[in-house]
């Protein structure tokens, strides 16, 4: 089960993938970079290929998974199951670059990338052995495509969107900073006068 770092750790770990897979398929030392909202309207400086974050949505298909109850607790607690959408961009002045990074990144995902424990451990250690991530491809037509650059600064980039299904994140659990209350007590006043 994923706490917060796990949204940073799933991204990093397929920017860490996709950076070994395209060295040894393209020879080199290729760059993979996490691109944000602000660097979208400023030129690139390098030739990368560049991973978007452009969307965080609720899973729907996922929505009434529970966790057991922790230890003295009965009520099970709600997941939130969220899916990662990112646009993979060609990010690169040279049409050369921006076609091969591309393209080679398409062809190491396919039709889906797993990410598990090995891959995000290290970045968020709420993770559990058994949660995996898929990087599968996303349907979208070139007018949405078109539409969704329309809406960030800068112009159209050579891109392609994928979803990362499904970082299961945990409830936030509060933790009890005192032990509980077992005793009241009460101030009594024994010496009062009357008409006082």
């Amino acid at each position: 089960m994923a706490g917060y770092r796990a949204t940073k750790g799933v991204l990093q770990a397929l920017k860490e993938r996709l950076s070994l897979r395209m060295a040894a398929l393209l020879g080199g030392n290729p760059i993979v970079t996490l691109v944000g909202s602000q660097e979208l309207s400023s030129t690139p400086s390098s030739e990368a290929l560049g991973i978007y974050l452009y969307r965080f949505a609720v899973d729907p298909f996922a929505r009434n998974r529970y966790l057991s109850a922790p230890e003295g607790r009965r009520t099970p607690r709600p997941e939130l199951p969220v899916n990662l959408h990112i646009l993979l961009i060609g990010w690169s002045n040279k049409t050369e670059s921006e076609i091969a990074y591309l393209s080679t990144a398409m062809q190491i995902i396919g039709s889906a990338m797993n990410l598990g424990i090995s891959h995000l451990g290290v970045s968020d250690p709420t993770w559990g052995e058994t949660d995996t991530v898929q990087v599968i491809p996303e349907e979208m037509s070139t007018e949405d495509l078109t539409r969704l650059w329309d809406s960030f600064p800068g112009g159209y980039r050579l891109s392609v969107p994928y979803i990362i299904k499904t970082v299961r994140f945990a409830p936030d659990e509060e933790q009890n900073e005192v032990p509980p209350v077992k005793t009241l007590v009460y101030p009594f006043a024994t010496d009062v006068k009357a008409g006082s």
